[in-house]
């Protein structure tokens, strides 16, 4: 077994505006940018920014820059991803409507494949959206030489936003593998998905999100929590589908780091659940030194 994991961070600070404190982080970073485990890089930018707007984060300055994409297993992506500094702490929230699908955006994207990849799976994606709304967009984003990263491979975003402001998001990507270096033989190779299915798949996985309810989709449960645990001593509660293991798991690390405790009540009525907190009232309590 080869476990390999490449990955920089250079973090370095910028000011903006002329008032003592006001100013943001700036994290640069690089390695694997879009796979088929953890959440992507589009996703972040679509659906993890607006939460933190949420919850206090100033909206200026908030952005996430994608240099160049990295699929596994060489990665070779690069994201810029820029923070505000919050002056004092979080904002409580009571964050219980889910509201309706207004419309559904989306990016497909290559990586030292063909284009034709990201156009068949949009074209799957849209043959079972369309049937539903017809506000759906789905934009694409090929790359080639150095802002293809080092392996080839293609993927797909897709973000449904609410007419309460959720956004709930679905993702995945497909990378080709070297057998040589990583293990995998040309058979295993043809046995990848091909686009036109990572397009219907994707977008099934975004309707069992949808239908499954909440104000986040399930990979945000335990950020959710989190931010929540963070704020103010004041009651946070927010609404939440069928919890998913990461989600438990990050409820009892809360208890055990934060000393927070969350009441926890199902909602029989829409299937879901709604999860209240008082905040542990962490502060930022750097100051800026003349």
């Amino acid at each position: 077994m080869v476990v390999r994991f490449e990955m920089s961070v250079q973090l370095y600070s910028k000011n903006y505006g002329r008032s003592a404190g006001l100013g943001y982080k700036c994290l640069k970073s690089g390695g694997v940018t879009n796979d088929s485990k953890d959440p992507s890089v589009d996703t972040f930018k679509s659906a993890t920014l607006p939460m933190l707007k949420r919850f206090g984060v100033p909206p200026e300055g908030l952005e996430l820059k994608i240099e160049s994409r990295g699929v596994p297993p060489h990665g070779g992506g690069e994201i810029i991803l820029s923070i505000p500094i919050v002056q004092d702490s979080l904002k409580a929230i009571s964050w219980i409507d889910e509201g309706m699908v207004k419309r559904i955006r989306g990016i497909s994207f290559s990586t030292r494949v063909s284009v034709q990849f990201e156009n068949t799976m949009i074209h799957a994606a849209r043959g079972v959206l369309n049937r539903l709304l017809p506000d759906v967009y789905i934009f694409t984003d090929h790359k080639a030489g150095p802002q293809a990263g080092k392996s080839p491979g293609y993927g797909i975003t897709l973000v449904a936003e609410t007419t309460s402001g959720c956004f709930i998001s679905a993702d995945t990507a497909v990378s080709y593998a070297s057998g040589k270096e990583d293990g995998m033989d040309d058979e295993e190779n043809k046995e990848l998905n091909p686009p036109e299915d990572v397009g219907e798949q994707i977008t099934s996985i975004l309707l069992g999100e949808i239908e499954q309810g909440g104000v986040v989709d399930s990979t945000h449960q335990g950020l959710l929590f989190l931010l929540c645990a963070l704020c103010p001593q004041d009651v946070s509660k927010v609404r939440v589908g069928q919890l998913v293991p990461h989600g438990i798991e990050v409820l009892r690390h809360i208890r055990d780091f934060l000393g927070v405790k969350f009441v926890i009540k199902p909602d029989p009525s829409t299937m879901t659940v709604i999860l209240k907190c008082v905040g542990c009232g962490l502060k930022n309590l750097s100051r800026k030194i003349s």
